[in-house]
């Protein structure tokens, strides 16, 4: 084995023993040329804005399971606008600077800016090798004793009742590079449960909720290690659900209009954000390879169906 950036399937087809060698190679490579000073100049500064932007509280569950010393490839579901801030702040006032992995390919340069002051990591997705290095330096700041937190869906779940999209087996990469567990944790902002004028008014609060830690093994498949994590935070969600009695299995139980009125609103009212379904749609992933159903709109029956809403046909589902 004399290569030392394998794609997945190469990754996959390693013996055990290969395995480990190979994540002991990358973990020495990704110190030697990754590491760097992280001086985190715009935590402070972005944490006290964003709390007095944002018009929700927090409730955080499960503190228990953060390690002491924070050191964890913090694996979360993907929603809105708020979740890269949100993560930001959450730590911080835990005492904790966060490398946040970032799709910088949707961003104008002053949030690009903004990111950096906090010592995000910024990828361009639509492009392979910027993906590759995002990993590769997310793992150097973990190793370097920073917390890490990836969104591995890749873009926003606006599925009506789906609890998350597929993640990617990034995150479970990270933690075997640097030997660090991965906290499952679910954002769960709380919907109100009728028509909106503004994406400010769509949440009462945001659940954090930090599930047990889990050992990424070197010497077996990722793929399936990967998997496990998706059922653990799919189970922690619902269970969320269950209690606030928000459940959803059909399209049945999902109002059409309340649907997407919260939508449009998360598209393209959100903080800082325009949402571009289409391009997003390219960062969905399946395992099985099948087109993946991410957004709903009304057919000509008004029966909602897999498709987008464009702004301008979907500001008729706003409050006047």
């Amino acid at each position: 084995m004399t290569d030392l950036f394998l794609n997945n399937r190469q990754l996959e087809q390693l013996d055990s023993k290969q395995k480990v060698e190979y994540f002991s190679r990358l973990k020495e490579f990704c110190v030697s040329e990754y590491s760097r000073k992280n001086r985190g100049l715009g935590y402070e500064t972005v944490t006290k804005v964003y709390a007095n932007l944002r018009n929700y509280d927090y409730e955080i569950v499960g503190l228990e399971n953060i390690p002491k010393n924070g050191q964890a490839v913090y694996v979360c579901n993907h929603s809105n606008s708020h979740d890269i801030l949100t993560a930001i702040e959450i730590f911080k006032n835990m005492g904790l600077n966060a490398s946040v992995l970032v799709a910088s390919d949707d961003l104008n340069v002053i949030t690009r800016t903004i990111f950096r002051s906090c010592d995000a990591v910024l990828i361009d997705r639509r492009n392979k090798n910027s993906t590759e290095q995002g990993v590769y330096t997310l793992a150097s700041n973990l190793i370097s004793g920073m917390p890490v937190v990836i969104f591995g869906e890749g873009t926003w779940n606006l599925h009506p009742y789906k609890t998350m999209q597929q993640i990617k087996i990034g995150s479970a990469k990270i933690s075997a590079i640097a030997e660090e567990p991965i906290i499952p944790t679910i954002f769960e902002y709380v919907e109100v449960p009728s028509i909106c004028k503004k994406e400010k008014e769509l949440y009462t609060k945001c659940i954090i909720s930090f599930g047990k830690p889990i050992y990424i093994k070197r010497d077996i498949s990722l793929i399936s290690q990967t998997n496990k994590v998706q059922k653990i935070l799919e189970n922690r969600r619902l269970q969320i659900w269950r209690q606030l009695e928000t459940m959803k299995t059909s399209l049945k139980q999902v109002k059409s209009e309340l649907y997407l009125n919260h939508t449009y609103l998360k598209k393209f009212d959100g903080l800082g954000y325009t949402y571009d379904s289409k391009a997003e749609s390219e960062f969905l992933f399946s395992m099985d390879g099948k087109n993946v159903a991410n957004e709903f709109c009304l057919d000509i029956y008004g029966n909602l169906i897999p498709g987008i809403t464009e702004k301008e046909e979907g500001k008729k589902y706003i409050k006047k």
